[in-house]
């Protein structure tokens, strides 16, 4: 889910156009203090969440918007179970101006979570397919306990790397009974935007393709 939205706009901020929301206060707990307690998805909640997540990214796809900072620290489980998606801090419109100069080396990113694209600044590509990325692999995350580009190195340079060049481990989870939920997260973790769902819509139809052969314990 998205905290209820009272508005969204753009400013003028230094001559360039600039994303604004106004949105409603959540009281839950942040996932990453719930990873860190040692929070780990079945296959039912992977399932819920996701489609939370996409449902969100379906939302602010259809206002041109890429939030392009999907990790635990911007997401909060209420008290009732929802999954809310905050903080629209490095937010853009596509095809609005960017704070970011086109030849800056890299983009506003999060190390880990962050697509490839984004993070080396390839504006043309920058769309949903950046935030289905992001989603992937959280809910990875979520899964197995582990960042699939982190675990094990603190160094930045060295996680954006892992991100360009390694395939996260299939993940064996408990009633995926043909792999089809580990082989969309991976699909959603592809190096390569034309590799991933084209859009959160496209995603959200696979994943309930795919539930006709979940079974759940």
């Amino acid at each position: 889910m998205v905290p209820q939205i009272y508005e969204t706009g753009t400013v003028e901020y230094e001559g360039t156009e600039t994303l604004y929301v106004i949105e409603e206060k959540v009281n839950g707990t942040e996932l990453r203090q719930l990873l860190n307690e040692g929070l780990r998805f079945s296959l039912e909640d992977a399932v819920y969440f996701l489609e939370q997540g996409l449902n969100f990214i379906v939302r602010i796809e259809k206002e041109n918007i890429v939030h392009r900072d999907i990790k635990p620290e911007n997401i909060i489980r209420s008290k009732d179970g929802e999954i809310y998606f905050l903080d629209f801090g490095i937010a853009r419109i596509i095809g609005a101006d960017s704070l970011t100069k086109t030849e800056a080396l890299m983009g506003p990113h999060t190390p880990g979570y962050s697509a490839p694209e984004q993070f080396n600044n390839l504006k043309k590509e920058i769309d949903s397919r950046a935030d289905i990325f992001s989603l992937g692999v959280v809910t990875y995350e979520c899964i197995t306990g582990m960042n699939p580009f982190r675990a094990g190195s603190d160094n930045v340079i060295e996680v954006l790397q892992k991100t360009e060049t390694i395939t996260p481990v299939q993940y064996s989870i408990e009633g995926d009974t043909q792999s089809q939920f580990m082989a969309l997260l991976s699909t959603m973790m592809g190096k390569y935007p034309s590799r991933r769902p084209k859009t959160a819509e496209q995603a959200l139809r696979w994943l309930n393709a795919a539930k006709q052969t979940f079974v759940y314990k």
